[in-house]
């Protein structure tokens, strides 16, 4: 435990970005054409298809971890382990130096990144080193942290809004080409799609309007469908990935009472827990919450004011960006993941493709631990070995878990032979 002393004087380095995760279901049987005839694929261990293997999605797949990503990241991201069991190293834009962004280091109550920047510099305002000298694009992972599905469809570097010099699209794909057309291109044998987290990412504000701050539901679809659509008319064979059933699994999201039980370490950091949250029910997204807490309270530690007082009611107004998910808020969000779920889950079925959800990781009982600053501030692993620095994204032992997931629902419907 960090002393109360240590404590008062740091803060904590942590801004993220939201990703996509799902809950569990269980992989589809095989069915289709490719089922028929998998003997001779059963015996190439899955080599043949995984030589040929495209990777679509957000920061997930790419390997983003502790709100930034840098090649050994990347080298650990599920679709790059799923390829490595197949025997095959995939293809990706490996980033050289200390990343783009450069993720966070551990302990947070350092307050900087790999990069020895701040943790609380604006993002816009971090470095993005270039790709290393020897990746040439395109590559076979094109999953890009931030991407909606309409994005994967449609956007290109050019169009990103991204600087030609600062912006991951430049890096992950060509001039003039989007995710999916990069795909086409590669003409791949096998294609993971993981979309759709990156479509409800404005919930995490505390905001959780359908059309405001979430994509509606019939708009993703659309875009979705279209994806897939293309994905089908390249190949035969893809693994579709679910999204988050209860955005409450990750480590991230702490309710107002568990910060209310460690009122006594907040007092170390010259915060004071409003009774407000005493058997609060609601949800804080603590990345975005706490640190402008935990900056003013060591400000007016420094200038010997007395403690401030950290709060955890919600705006009355449903567009206040609080960070804050009440309940209702949080049946919104549910509501239109899980529509969003069985819809990815069906069409899996429907295109004869294999579906795994990324609760294998997310859903674990041993995933989030009961919430304690020290730990937060002072453990090289707050979150635990699974999850990184920021909270929610996985670790490279995470991504191996989704990886076996994939390889798991792959043999399922291909009996692919992968060795999981």
């Amino acid at each position: 435990m960090l002393s109360n002393h240590r404590l008062a004087s740091v803060g904590v380095g942590v801004v993220i970005a939201f990703a996509g995760a799902c809950a569990a279901t269980d992989s589809p049987m095989p069915s289709g054409p490719m089922a028929a005839s998998s003997a001779s694929l059963d015996q190439s261990g899955g080599r043949g298809v995984l030589q040929r293997y495209v990777a679509i999605g957000t920061s997930v797949s790419m390997g983003w971890q502790s709100d930034g990503v840098v090649a050994a990241t990347q080298a650990t991201s599920w679709p790059a382990q799923l390829a490595a069991m197949g025997g095959r190293t995939l293809d990706q834009p490996y980033i050289a130096d200390f990343g783009c962004r450069s993720p966070l280091r551990a302990p947070l109550s350092l307050g900087v990144r790999l990069s020895g920047e701040s943790a609380f510099a604006p993002p816009a305002t971090l470095s993005c080193a270039p790709l290393r000298a020897d990746v040439t694009l395109p590559v076979s992972n094109v999953a890009i942290s931030g991407a909606t599905t309409l994005d994967a469809l449609s956007t290109t570097p050019e169009t990103s809004g991204d600087p030609a010099t600062g912006g991951l699209y430049h890096r992950v794909l060509e001039p003039g080409h989007t995710q999916v057309s990069t795909m086409i291109e590669l003409n791949p044998k096998l294609v993971s799609v993981e979309l759709g987290g990156d479509d409800v990412l404005g919930a995490i504000s505390g905001v959780a309007v359908p059309g405001a701050s979430i994509v509606p539901f019939p708009v993703w679809q659309a875009a979705y469908d279209a994806v897939l659509d293309k994905v089908q008319a390249t190949t035969k064979m893809a693994v579709l990935v679910g999204l988050v059933g209860d955005v409450r699994n990750f480590p991230a999201f702490r309710t107002g009472n568990e910060l209310w039980v460690d009122s006594q370490e907040f007092l170390g950091v010259n915060i004071i827990i409003s009774p407000d949250c005493n058997g609060s029910a609601d949800w804080l997204f603590l990345p975005f919450k706490l640190p402008p807490a935990l900056a003013e309270a060591a400000q007016r530690a420094a200038l010997h004011l007395g403690p401030l007082v950290f709060s955890c009611a919600p705006s009355a107004s449903p567009f206040v960006q609080d960070f804050i998910l009440t309940p209702a808020e949080l049946g919104i969000v549910s509501a239109q993941v899980q529509a969003m779920n069985a819809h990815i889950q069906a069409e899996a079925t429907h295109r004869g493709f294999a579906y795994f959800a990324l609760g294998a990781l997310y859903d674990r009982a041993d995933l989030k631990g009961p919430f304690s600053l020290s730990v937060l501030l002072g453990s090289p692993t707050p979150f635990g070995t699974l999850i990184s620095l920021d909270g929610v994204h996985p670790t490279g032992l995470g991504s191996s878990i989704l990886a076996h997931a994939a390889a798991h629902a792959l043999n399922a419907t291909y009996n692919l032979g992968i060795q999981e």
